[in-house]
């Protein structure tokens, strides 16, 4: 009985030990995370929970204040206070700095039509911030990646049907995702229309805008179904959307403890975000059929597919342009692989 008792107090003593040792090798600090979006937005829940989580992980000595809103910088001034050091931590669209980061915005998946689902589109983030060149371009740039946000295929939301393929011509649709959108949205006669988030419904209502270009698990989010009452079933591709960032500097000065458990959570969050967003895309379309909305195939698919560019080498080729052809090199397989997701 005594030796019974004697293994138990030491196995509780031996727990507090390694609790407490787990809990001391976190440094007491608090951290400032600056987040364009409100916290309302499609899927920045894992941005909380994953601050949250450190939190919770570090036994409270980590803790992050998530500046909402673009409280301390907008969508396209993030990215500079993350680098420069003005805030420990950032959430902003890599893809609207292609210009700035033209290797590590493909982790975006910039490029339409080559990752065909979320889970491709995780990888390739992944495969993509893990080549020698585009860490080389984040180290000169300052930034360290710590998680990506996906989201389910982007789709064309529109206020008239989309039947068949001549019907693309002349729409104004939304254009994000800096240069490469617009071309591929060219390729079939779009007309790519640079609209902020907060006046797409506006314009979908007015008509100085025909088609929304984005996820549906943005649809009711924006309350589009009312105004555009007609979503196509052509896939243009997934994307991540978001990413969250510190400064290299900041990383670095951060004790290994602290980047693990940093490293270890974002994982699970990128996991939950993930299975999130299944349920997610259907919901939302559920959402979207019981308020009326149709969902619209396109009777010739198949011509789409075939006249679809390669958005792949008109990449290489604009790279090439900018004498960066070798460079790119390591990445233009990473892509191609990921292209296969679209092949039946």
């Amino acid at each position: 009985m005594l030796n019974r008792i004697f293994r138990a107090t030491s196995a509780i003593a031996i727990a507090l030990m390694a609790q407490q040792a787990t809990a001391e090798d976190y440094p007491n600090v608090t951290l400032r995370m600056a987040h364009p979006l409100p916290e309302s937005w499609p899927a920045v829940q894992w941005d909380k929970w994953w601050a949250e989580e450190v939190e919770r992980r570090s036994d409270g000595a980590v803790k992050v204040d998530i500046f909402w809103s673009g409280q301390l910088g907008g969508l396209l001034e993030i990215k500079e206070l993350v680098s420069s050091g003005s805030v420990d931590l950032g959430v902003f669209a890599q893809a609207v700095h292609a210009s700035e980061m033209p290797m590590t915005a493909i982790a975006a998946g910039l490029l339409n039509r080559v990752s065909a689902d979320p889970e491709t589109a995780h990888e390739l983030a992944r495969d993509v911030y893990a080549a020698e060149p585009v860490q080389q371009e984040l180290d000169e740039l300052n930034l360290h990646p710590i998680k990506w946000t996906v989201t389910s295929p982007y789709r064309l939301t529109c206020n008239k049907p989309i039947e068949k393929m001549a019907d693309l011509e002349g729409l104004r649709v939304r254009a994000v995702g800096g240069a490469y959108v617009p071309i591929w949205m060219e390729s079939y006669g779009m007309v790519p229309t640079r609209v902020q988030a907060t006046e797409i419904r506006e314009g979908l209502q007015r008509g100085t805008l025909d088609c929304n270009f984005g996820p549906i698990e943005w649809v009711p989010f924006f309350s589009l179904q009312s105004v555009a009452p007609y979503v196509s079933d052509i896939n243009t591709g997934t994307f991540t959307t978001f990413q969250l960032y510190a400064s290299a500097d900041t990383w670095n000065s951060w004790p290994e403890s602290v980047r693990n458990l940093m490293t270890e959570v974002a994982n699970d969050a990128m996991q939950k975000d993930l299975e999130w967003i299944e349920g997610a895309e259907e919901e939302a379309m559920e959402t979207f059929r019981e308020a009326g909305g149709q969902v619209v195939e396109l009777s010739d698919m198949d011509e789409f597919v075939e006249q679809s560019p390669d958005m792949i080498s008109i990449w290489e080729e604009k790279m090439a342009e900018q004498d960066m052809g070798e460079e790119i090199a390591p990445l233009v397989p990473l892509q191609r692989e990921a292209a296969k997701s679209f092949k039946p």
